[in-house]
């Protein structure tokens, strides 16, 4: 399997392991799995791996994830998701600032244990 999803060893948060292009598609898909497993666990945080994942969509259709396709992936205004990219990886960086605007809890990092920091202190 290229992509995992899955539950943190500590039960916090859900890994979502990207290890493909980063398409509208695809985060929808991958987006609507995390949510839906998160849902049958209780777990509202979520850390997206992405460091073997560019994003490859226009700055057009990243606005249009942000602001439609969102809506039909993460009802519950709880969530948190920590995306993780590689330190040269600036291809998150736009989506990362309009999901933000659109009033979804989003932060990037490059450090993985600053991400899971981020995302476990939110669950404490």
């Amino acid at each position: 399997m290229i992509n995992e999803i899955k539950i943190s060893d500590n039960g916090k948060y859900i890994i979502v392991q990207v290890k493909e292009n980063m398409t509208r598609t695809l985060a929808e898909r991958l987006g609507l799995e995390a949510v839906q497993l998160g849902n049958t666990k209780n777990i509202t945080r979520f850390l997206y791996d992405l460091r073997d994942s560019r994003n490859t969509e226009t700055i057009n259709a990243n606005y249009i994830f942000a602001k439609q396709d969102m809506k039909r992936i993460e009802p519950n205004p709880e969530n948190m998701i920590a995306m993780l990219t590689s330190p040269d990886d600036k291809s998150h960086d736009f989506i990362e600032t309009v999901l933000r605007n659109a009033g979804y809890s989003v932060k990037l990092f490059i450090d993985e244990a600053e991400a899971i920091a981020w995302l476990e202190e939110a669950s404490n």
